[in-house]
């Protein structure tokens, strides 16, 4: 057992859910007094903060870690030799999980009514695209449990296991034959469907988060089906960039200690609880890493070009245009995302691949994953940063229920106004809990699931 991750797994847990039941009430000798509101109204001039900014980070981040490595477990379905991941496959489907949690959260806080969020549900509004948000979590966190319990299924297969749950998960690895005798028989790969689902449901989730800003009054038609682009190409940007932070880090824990015995040469161990994967299958893993996480970052780039391009060229998104270029938002622009999260990527991905080395790749992921925060800051904050002063704006929608106060050049006043955006205690708080209880989340499962491929399920079917 090993103490200090028990003792990291409990405080982080603790201090994690304490901060947010802290952020239950915002006060919490409310309680006591019976004074008690679950969140407050926001009021702020940009009402779509932190936590919306946080939802989006952390839940583009998980998809893109289940997505990628799922893509190579379907794709070397009967060829695992060659998928580079396919030691940690298990490791990085819980880290996908682990990752969306922080996510689930936030959505769940940045409503005016948390407690209230279950009506998303209950009273479910097709024409929504945030009911369609809170929806979409869940299914895609059906899937990467069920890809979960299926790889362990794998490991209780190979142990003969023969109780009701084990067969169950050892069926959920398992080929399924339905036959109509003299007519049809179809093989059916159980495993193979749960990864095509989890991919097709995480994919649809980012289009669907990409398109909640794609398609808001403040912007043009055009922006929709771009945005949705634009996330769906940032989960596998943001996703290689996790595993590629994790991944090194899980090397540098299991590296090997020398010990020496008085009559015997020096022999190599590992640390308790170390990974499985020997340096040269690690080395393997890092050029992969590196090659793919290049190919997503230049494909942002493109992307970030063409966002630019279509807000610059267009007359209605000329304002936005120029908070981005040359405006309030123009330094966070070319330092945070450009430079830190574009250029130096790319560098730093080019020499990880040539060397294959962990701590470059490391570094690169460093960069990525705040040029990702920067990235869906400003997706986030931009579109809401200028408010128009017409009776009818000219990049509304037909049918909206903004409501515009008559300006114009005629009367020599300004025909829109920027918004300050600030983040508020309440967000900052809830952030905060959420990152840390998802710290002490994926420790636990480190530490209760057989994620490493010599480990196996040894109690209550799927613990080890």
């Amino acid at each position: 057992m090993n103490i200090k991750l028990w003792i990291w797994t409990i405080v982080f847990i603790l201090i994690g859910g304490g901060i947010m039941f802290y952020g239950m009430s915002y006060n919490p000798l409310g309680w006591a007094q019976g004074f008690v509101s679950f969140t407050e109204p926001n009021d702020e001039p940009i009402p779509w903060g932190l936590l919306v900014i946080g939802y989006i980070f952390f839940g583009v981040i998980g998809t893109g870690v289940s997505t990628y490595n799922s893509l190579y477990e379907l794709f070397n379905k009967n060829h695992k030799e060659k998928n580079p991941f396919d030691k940690i496959k298990l490791r990085n489907e819980w880290l996908a999980l682990a990752v969306l949690i922080p996510g689930w959260i936030m959505v769940f806080a940045s409503t005016y009514k948390p407690a209230e969020a279950l009506f998303i549900y209950l009273s479910f509004r097709s024409t929504s695209r945030i009911a369609w948000n809170g929806v979409l979590y869940a299914l895609v966190g059906i899937g990467i449990i069920a890809e979960i319990l299926a790889l362990i299924g794998e490991k209780i297969k190979e142990e003969g296991k023969r109780g009701i749950l084990d067969r169950f998960l050892a069926w959920l690895s398992s080929k399924t034959t339905f036959e109509i005798p003299g007519m049809l028989k179809l093989v059916v790969d159980i495993d193979a469907l749960i990864v095509g689902y989890a991919i097709l449901a995480e994919l649809i989730l980012d289009a669907n988060l990409g398109s909640v800003f794609g398609y808001l009054s403040t912007w043009v038609y055009e922006f929709g089906p771009f945005m949705s682009i634009l996330l769906v190409a940032a989960s596998f940007y943001s996703g290689i960039a996790m595993i590629s932070f994790i991944t090194p880090l899980y090397s540098w824990l299991r590296r090997p200690t020398t010990v020496t015995p008085p009559t015997v040469q020096p022999v190599a161990t590992h640390i308790s609880g170390s990974g499985s994967v020997d340096p040269e299958e690690d080395n393997a893993i890092f050029k992969v890493l590196a090659r793919d996480g290049l190919l997503a970052t230049i494909g942002i780039g493109f992307l970030i070009l063409w966002w630019v391009w279509l807000t610059a060229t267009n007359q209605e998104t000329l304002p936005w245009a120029e908070l981005l270029i040359n405006g309030s938002w123009s330094l966070i622009f070319w330092i945070g995302l450009v430079l830190i999260g574009i250029i130096i990527p790319i560098v730093l991905y080019s020499i990880a691949y040539k060397k294959e080395s962990k701590g470059w790749l490391f570094a690169s992921s460093i960069f990525v994953l705040l040029g990702w925060f920067v990235l869906i800051t400003l997706a986030d904050v931009i579109p809401q940063a200028i408010s128009w002063y017409y009776s009818v704006s000219p990049v509304s929608p037909p049918g909206s229920t903004w409501a515009y106060e008559l300006r114009s050049n005629f009367n020599g006043v300004a025909q829109y106004t920027q918004l300050p955006f600030a983040v508020s205690s309440y967000d900052l708080v809830w952030f905060a809990g959420s990152v840390l209880f998802l710290l002490g989340v994926y420790t636990l499962g480190v530490l209760l699931l057989p994620l490493e491929e010599e480990e196996k399920p040894k109690h209550v079917w799927i613990f080890k």
